[in-house]
């Protein structure tokens, strides 16, 4: 009989362990711009958006986009940053 350690085999790593942004920036870069709301949806949908990206993309407001940047900065309004301390660094608040 296999060692519990061996019977589990390491999970492997989630299938899209990429950032939020990382993710947008991949499926809407076939999206041409300035472009509504419903292409912007529907070029994720074809680039095979997961479904967090999917999710956050039908949340967008009903309107033409100029440009990318403006899609990411809509999307990201509402994620929450980690601040990553820098090595050295004290914080003193």
């Amino acid at each position: 009989m296999p060692e519990p350690s061996e019977a589990r085999a390491a999970r492997p790593a989630p299938r899209d362990a990429r950032s939020l942004h990382e993710r947008l920036v991949d499926v809407l870069c076939d999206v041409r711009y300035p472009a509504e709301r419903w292409e912007i949806i529907a070029g994720a949908a074809a680039r095979g958006a997961d479904r967090v990206t999917a999710y956050r993309l039908a949340r967008l407001p009903y309107r033409t986009y100029p440009d990318l940047d403006t899609v990411l900065d809509t999307v990201l309004d509402g994620v929450t940053r980690v601040a990553v301390p820098r090595p050295g660094h004290v914080d003193r608040s």
